[in-house]
């Protein structure tokens, strides 16, 4: 029944088409394009070239799109399952003030928030105090000027027994956010703190 009206819904007002082509998904098909890979300092679980994976993407951060979250979601789940979340935080990459603005919320965080499970630790440990143009629109050597001192650490109090953190970012081309943000992150943690930058897809 909720089938038939969501159609008849679709067909009087047309949603997006990435959110077309992933709103039938389920979280063990979207799985499926689960890949992972170690590229230079970055962990990426997906590659940005499958079509489901770009239309999840920009469904979430364009669109706000709960479904879109929930199957990136089960992407860093399954990742996760060899982790001690007990001992395990999770940091989005943040936007900047004028685009956390303009958007209304993180979608690296919308994401973070749809992770099954209750032992998930998500914490602001970074601010980005640049406004910086997006990556995609710069070339390499641009990128990592770009982000250049784009994060400063936001002192928390965390719990004793956490040894890791998770940095994480829905795309990574070059992995220049990550590698600054992730510097800023030891620096402000110490040693002592295992970081792990963590992309949705590359």
């Amino acid at each position: 029944m909720l089938n038939i009206f969501r159609k008849i819904l679709d067909g009087i007002f047309p949603p997006p088409e990435c959110v077309q082509r992933i709103q039938d998904l389920t979280s063990d098909k979207f799985r499926e394009y689960y890949n992972l890979q170690k590229i230079d300092q970055v962990i990426s679980l997906s590659s940005f070239q499958h079509e489901e994976i770009r239309a999840a993407i920009t469904a979430n951060k364009f669109h706000h799109h709960k479904q879109a979250a929930r199957l990136l979601a089960s992407l860093i789940a399954k990742w996760a399952e060899d982790f001690n979340l007990e001992k395990t935080i999770f940091v989005a990459i943040p936007l900047s003030v004028k685009r956390q603005k303009d958007r209304g919320y993180n979608q690296v965080t919308e994401i973070l928030k749809e992770i099954p499970g209750d032992n998930l630790k998500i914490v602001e440990l970074l601010k980005r105090t640049k406004h910086t143009v997006p990556q995609t629109s710069l070339p390499r050597a641009e990128r990592l000027k770009n982000v250049l001192e784009a994060f400063t650490f936001a002192e928390q109090s965390l719990p004793p027994e956490i040894d890791t953190v998770v940095l994480v970012d829905d795309v990574t081309t070059t992995g220049a956010t990550l590698e600054s943000a992730g510097k800023t992150l030891k620096r402000g943690l110490g040693q002592h703190f295992k970081v792990i930058n963590l992309a949705i897809a590359h």
